[in-house]
């Protein structure tokens, strides 16, 4: 059952047509103007490639472009969020943990 993409020789737009047999009359109008002057055009299909292949498919200038985006960007820098944060040591102590459930019973209440 294959589909098969038609390319309109007056309009140029692009119609699919579906066959239920191999050997079925192929007669295609273009859904955009309704001529028959129809070319059968090759579409590309998909292929599986891993991450890795697809990482080794990138430009190399890729990675390049990329430290250079983050290098203009002042809020991309993950060291400015770190020096933002407070340290553990400098941060009062928040108390005891909240009870949620009685710990004697270890199942949460319904609800």
């Amino acid at each position: 059952m294959p589909i098969y993409v038609y390319q309109c020789d007056r309009c140029d737009v692009r119609t699919e047509v579906f066959y239920r047999r191999l050997d079925a009359d192929r007669v295609v109008a273009c859904q955009s103007c309704g001529s028959t002057a129809m070319a059968r055009v090759f579409t590309p299909f998909a292929i599986y490639r891993s991450e890795l292949d697809k990482l080794e498919a990138l430009d190399p200038t890729y990675y390049k472009k990329v430290d250079q985006a983050i290098a203009n960007t002042p809020e991309a820098e993950p060291l400015r969020h770190l020096q933002r944060m407070t340290p553990f040591d400098a941060a009062k102590d928040p108390g005891e943990p909240i009870k949620m459930w009685n710990e004697a019973d270890p199942r949460p209440p319904a609800g």
